[in-house]
């Protein structure tokens, strides 16, 4: 994994590789963090869907109805027909709640139990694959991993279990746990692969993924996923100041989350493209499917000269 400084603005503001020692316990927390983050949209996102939403109105005017809580003489009981409405949600949001919870945690843990998160150092150590993270007056704000191993495009084992108490029984989890040691003396394939007769796709060579992007709340409008996409694609693919031994790739993928704020809107706004179903269908791991309604994300795809030319306009645009 490259080391030092990437780039530092006036004001302190940096994008510097991972540091273990100091940033894995705050990395791990965005990452955490991001993730739950979505159960409250996920929330939202049910409430909102026609079919909740008439629900609770059919629910509300039978309260209505039974209370006679319908405007009269008195100007402020005009707004006691809303009253309802308000008292059907509170339970319907408990139940929401109730239901997407547990999708979420299980997320949570196999996220934060991978192996890429259990020793990230050792992980990102390996070929194209690095850590990047933002710093604001010595604070992580921001973290962006960029798998660059065989593994890129499928899931990895984990080694919590989706249940608060279960462990997995992965061997190379362990081994990796155990052990510091380069992942060259690993088994070639450290992940758990949905499609392994696949690996021979030539799609599938010289690629690596997005891992994780996660930028602390307060600081999501300020360029910050900007900077650390810039630093991981320019080291993917062997633009600028950090080199590595490691042969460059031709592609760099990102499975978008359906519970980003912004969606794949930084994606889009750094060059990337939704790849076509075909490519999906031969090559990367299925979208999975999470909470009520079943939200899948959308796997994204740039390559070099679609990245020159987005790094191009993004550095002229640049404010520092």
């Amino acid at each position: 994994m490259p080391k030092g400084l990437l780039r530092e603005t006036d004001e302190g503001d940096i994008v510097r590789t991972f540091v273990p020692a100091s940033d894995e316990k705050m990395l791990k927390m965005i990452v955490g963090q991001g993730i739950m983050e979505g159960l409250a949209r996920a929330n939202n996102k049910t409430i909102l869907h026609p079919a909740v939403f008439a629900i609770t109105l059919i629910l509300g005017s039978a309260f209505d109805y039974y209370f006679n809580l319908y405007p009269n003489s008195n100007p402020l009981s005009y707004i006691s027909p809303l009253i309802g409405p308000c008292i059907a949600l509170l339970p319907i949001m408990g139940v929401i709640e109730y239901l997407n919870r547990p999708a979420f945690t299980a997320l949570l843990r196999r996220t934060i139990g991978a192996i890429d998160m259990v020793k990230p150092d050792v992980y990102y150590r390996q070929g194209r694959s690095g850590i990047w993270v933002f710093q604001h007056k010595r604070e992580l704000i921001g973290a962006v991993c960029l798998d660059g191993t065989d593994n890129a495009g499928q899931k990895l084992e984990t080694v919590l279990g989706e249940e608060e108490g279960q462990l997995s029984t992965a061997r190379m989890v362990y081994t990796l746990i155990s052990e510091e040691m380069d992942l060259k003396q690993l088994p070639p394939q450290l992940g758990k692969h949905t499609a392994t007769e696949k690996k021979s796709t030539p799609l599938l060579k010289k690629i690596a993924q997005i891992r994780h992007l996660d930028v602390d709340q307060p600081w999501r409008r300020s360029g910050v996923g900007s900077e650390l996409l810039l630093a991981a694609l320019d080291y993917a693919f062997g633009i600028g100041s950090l080199q590595s031994a490691a042969p460059t790739v031709e592609a760099v993928i990102v499975h978008s989350s359906p519970f980003s704020p912004s969606g794949s809107k930084i994606f889009k706004k750094c060059g990337f493209n939704y790849m076509t179903q075909e490519e999906i269908d031969q090559t990367w791991s299925t979208n999975e499917k999470i909470g009520t309604l079943g939200w899948q994300g959308r796997w994204m795809k740039i390559d070099k000269e679609a990245w020159l030319v987005k790094r191009k306009e993004m550095l002229t645009k640049r404010p520092f």
